[in-house]
């Protein structure tokens, strides 16, 4: 792209971007989250039921989060009906759209040099392709403090007071998205920015603006849920989802959990963000912006004790600003390089299995693209490397990973079931909603599954969870479909014994579609 017109370029960049994000969306088969499985339950009842003000699950109000993602995903069932492409979109348009706002911040901040880096290496860090590609927050909250982050540096570093409104949008967007923890870290990025820099802007009429923005987007919604439900929502919500994280012990355990995630989800741009600390002092505003945000955002969350690996992701465009600064000294490219080369020998690893062709096809593309990238970044060639691991990594999560994961309910089983009610057990309905096109009910004990399957539904089940079930009932007991999937997490040990036997069964879960026999009417064994 060097030497074409800038429209050509952005273009351009925009269709790779596409490409990353947007191929497989919408298949189960590419992996879920637990949390993306709660959060697409309630978009769709949401949807289902018409509501806008109150988040629901089977019924219940249930305020795990403020509702901005349910209604952007809803306005995507209107456009393309509620299916989990759908659903998935508006995380991925929040990772494309992040990914080119952290290039135009680092235009301003470091200058044309960076904006291309900055996108590309804030597009293919690990935990955006990964998290990027669910109905989950960490896209559209990273993209809420970049467009905090890039009015500040506006507001300051370009003398133009009037983009502090992109703070007060970003502050009330993060908060009807996360809750108070999202005005809060965007109060500390561009408060502990302007601080340092401009603190007479503080005291300005354009800090009050923007102040006052963020009131207007956030406050509406709060205000209305608290109106409408009172003591349940301040318990749900302030009590359980907010105060009640400070009240478990605080551990090491945890704050490990927060940065080593942290790491692990910039990979493989990780140690190129460590190299655009050379040889500079943090007063350097083109340092210390990015340097806050990082600090803010995991300084916070370390607070709580309750925290996930991937809250960090709401700080990594601004590692990616880091690693764009300028030419990354021999020891961060020598590093950044031996990663991908690293990345490139475990891309081949799986073709130990008896693999899909596709599946192998896609790992041993990935595996010379890594390597191309490795070569391209100890030449100082930093987009070129980033297209080549970015490529990689997409190709695992479109292609690799599709081919040897089946969805969350097969065609057959999904005709297998009709004319019953649908429900599961030991799993978080969501996904299964999305993919079956119709509603899946938990069934949350062994009391609701005996419920379940007596009115004559068909409950989705992991193969283990028919032990639980009365010994009276077993003998009526029919298996209506039977597969296979890997299962959302799974243990190193168990890996490593599948790949050393070259078995690949040993890492997927038995799931079973189970019902009912009418009453008077035995299966002769046990289903299989």
């Amino acid at each position: 792209m060097v030497g074409s017109p800038p429209f050509v370029r952005r273009l351009a960049l925009i269709s790779f971007l596409a490409v990353l994000y947007l191929p497989a969306l919408g298949a189960s088969e590419s992996g879920t989250h637990p949390d993306e499985s709660y959060y697409l339950g309630i978009s769709a009842e949401m949807d289902a039921t018409g509501a806008w003000l109150t988040p629901t699950l089977e019924g219940r109000p249930i305020w795990f989060k403020p509702p901005l993602l349910y209604w952007t995903e809803r306005i995507c069932y209107a456009l393309l009906g509620r299916n989990l492409f759908a659903a998935r979109l508006p995380s991925a348009l929040s990772a494309i759209a992040l990914a080119l706002l952290t290039g135009a911040l680092a235009r301003r901040m470091y200058g044309e040099h960076a904006a291309l880096p900055a996108a590309l290496f804030a597009a293919t860090t690990f935990g955006f392709l990964k998290f990027g590609r669910m109905a989950m927050m960490d896209a559209p909250m990273a993209l809420a403090f970049a467009a905090a982050a890039y009015g500040t540096w506006r507001a300051s570093e370009e003398e133009r007071p009037p983009f502090l409104l992109l703070a007060g949008l970003g502050a009330g967007a993060a908060t009807l998205l996360k809750g108070p923890v999202g005005a809060v870290l965007v109060l500390l990025l561009a408060g502990g920015f302007l601080a340092l820099r401009r603190p007479r802007l503080l005291a300005g009429r354009w800090t009050a603006a923007a102040f006052a923005l963020g009131a207007a987007v956030a406050l509406p919604w709060f205000l209305l849920s608290f109106a409408r439900h009172g003591r349940a929502f301040y318990d749900f919500f302030v009590v359980s989802q907010n105060l009640d994280r400070f009240r478990h012990p605080w551990t090491w355990a945890g704050e490990t959990i927060l940065l080593g995630g942290f790491v692990v989800f910039l990979l493989p741009w990780t140690i190129l963000a460590l190299g655009g600390l050379r040889g500079t002092r943090l007063r350097d505003p083109g340092v210390l912006l990015p340097a806050i945000w990082i600090a803010a955002v995991l300084l916070v969350f370390t607070v709580p004790a309750l925290k996930w690996p991937h809250y960090g992701l709401a700080c990594a465009p601004a590692a990616a600003l880091l690693a764009s600064r300028g030419e990354p000294p021999a020891w961060a490219r020598i590093g950044t390089a031996a990663l991908l080369a690293v990345t490139a020998v475990a891309f081949l690893l799986p073709l130990r299995w008896p693999l899909p062709g596709a599946a192998e096809t896609a790992l041993a593309a990935g595996a010379f693209l890594l390597a191309a990238g490795s070569v391209l970044m100890l030449g100082g060639r930093l987009s070129h490397a980033a297209v080549s691991g970015g490529a990689a990594l997409a190709l695992l999560l479109t292609v690799a990973l599709p081919a040897i994961n089946p969805p969350a309910i097969p065609s057959p089983a999904l005709i297998a079931t009709e004319g019953r009610a649908l429900y599961v057990y030991d799993h978080v309905p969501g996904i299964f909603t999305l993919a079956a096109g119709r509603p899946v009910v938990r069934a949350d004990s062994n009391s609701d599954l005996e419920s379940a399957l007596a009115a004559g539904g068909a409950v989705i089940m992991p193969g283990p969870a028919v032990d639980h079930l009365p010994d009276q009932m077993r003998p009526r007991l029919v298996t209506l479909a039977r597969w296979h999937r890997i299962p959302g997490y799974l243990t190193a040990q168990r890996l490593w014994r599948s790949w050393r036997e070259r078995d690949p069964a040993i890492l997927y879960e038995d799931m079973l579609v189970m019902a009912l026999l009418p009453e008077g009417m035995k299966c002769p064994a046990r289903p299989d």
